[in-house]
């Protein structure tokens, strides 16, 4: 079995193939999401607790959530449903996916270190990889950075620098994302003005129905008013 094992705290990663069944018997009957000590992998795995995420059968059928069976099954997948893609709008597809608890079949084992041990392991808790993408939200800039919120977010912005391909001897430059649910003082006045029209589409809304009902009242009146007379003249031509 090989066990794709990720560390989220330094952003390394590694495929580790075991061939004992004893080493890695201790995956069997977890589901996704589930921790497991990894002291059985090796000495070297002491004290660590890995993290289910996934994996693939040895048909390369991918494990799906929610699905709590150690076999395959055909389900109706539809957009939004993890392991399917729709290629048009609406559209739903019968497909083969694993369940989510792991068993003898599986072939690749995804995996994330939850809790590191004792011993430093090579390619995944020895270097510190940079971030090459930062949070892109500004609360998540916030969150991120420990920010108050009179901090301006857009000084934080992570950015990486980019060299052109097309020119060798090009000048580097730096690129980042734009900032999204940034609140700015152009922002706020848009949101006042919209406010603004709202209230006043609100009052002249009003105004009409005012107009509206007086003119039905004022139709009613001279209703009733011709009724009346037409009934007065009746009675006079009687009379």
């Amino acid at each position: 079995m090989k066990l794709n094992i990720a560390n989220p705290a330094t952003g390394q990663q590694k495929t580790v193939e075991v061939d004992e069944e004893r080493r890695y018997r201790i995956f069997y009957d977890k589901k996704i999401s589930q921790e497991v000590e990894a002291d059985s992998l090796g000495d070297e795995w002491k004290g660590y607790v890995l993290r289910v995420t996934g994996g693939n059968d040895k048909q390369g059928f991918p494990m799906k959530q929610g699905v709590l069976l150690p076999h395959r099954v055909r389900l109706l997948l539809a957009d939004g449903h993890s392991c399917y893609r729709p290629r048009r709008d609406g559209e739903r597809r019968r497909k083969s996916v694993r369940g989510c608890i792991v068993g003898p079949d599986i072939a690749v084992l995804s995996l994330i270190i939850v809790k590191q041990g004792d011993n430093e392991l090579p390619g995944l808790t020895d270097n510190v990889l940079p971030k090459r993408l930062g949070p892109k939200r500004a609360t998540k800039i916030r969150r991120f950075f420990n920010l108050s919120k009179d901090d301006d977010v857009r000084k934080y912005v992570i950015r990486r620098e980019v060299k052109s391909k097309k020119k060798e001897n090009a000048k580097p430059y730096t690129k980042a994302p734009k900032i999204q649910r940034l609140v700015t003082p152009i922002r706020l006045q848009r949101r006042r003005h919209l406010r603004a029209l709202n209230r006043r589409r609100i009052d002249r809304i009003k105004e009409q129905k005012a107009e509206y009902d007086t003119l039905v009242q004022k139709r009613v009146a001279e209703k009733k008013a011709k009724v009346a007379a037409t009934k007065a003249s009746h009675k006079t031509a009687t009379a």
